[in-house]
């Protein structure tokens, strides 16, 4: 009878935990990720719906007033955005060395312009490929070398 008691109390605690993680997970799934951003006014907006018929409301620009709204294609409806923002598409660079971005064995390239007086500091050979990197600014003349001897790179 001991043993009963003790299973029943241990099915009790089970349950009781299993609750409480039901219950975080609810939270969660109704949690949109942006607890790192409480203290900004950014509000997101995933959709939005016609009252009168629930399809999807699509971003249109009222042109007299200059605004963003949103209209229901199947009826008349619109309202006016909260936001004047759709999206923002915002690229992030990456400066970094451009060495790194050569690829192997360039020196192989026959296309490649060769140069037969550079000097190579690493073997000592002269003999290079050269070109202009095409990801760099188009106001630099930098020309990146690589040595056909040992492929070693840098940059003049």
């Amino acid at each position: 009878m001991a043993d009963f008691d003790m299973d029943m109390t241990e099915n009790q605690e089970h349950n009781a935990y299993q609750d409480d993680v039901e219950e975080e997970e609810e939270e969660d799934i109704l949690d949109m990720g942006d607890d790192d951003k409480k203290g900004s006014d950014k509000k997101a907006l995933l959709m939005k719906f016609c009252p009168h018929d629930a399809s999807m409301l699509y971003p249109q620009e009222d042109k007299r007033t200059r605004t963003l709204r949103y209209a229901c294609r199947l009826c008349r409806y619109s309202e006016e955005s909260e936001q004047p923002l759709i999206f923002r598409n915002t690229l992030k660079t990456e400066v970094g060395n451009i060495l790194n971005a050569v690829p192997a064995n360039v020196s192989d390239d026959p296309t490649l312009a060769r140069s037969q007086n550079a000097n190579c500091s690493n073997c000592g050979h002269y003999e290079a490929v050269f070109f202009q990197p095409s990801d760099m600014r188009s106001d630099t003349l930098a020309l990146i070398f690589v040595c056909c001897n040992c492929d070693y790179k840098w940059v003049n």
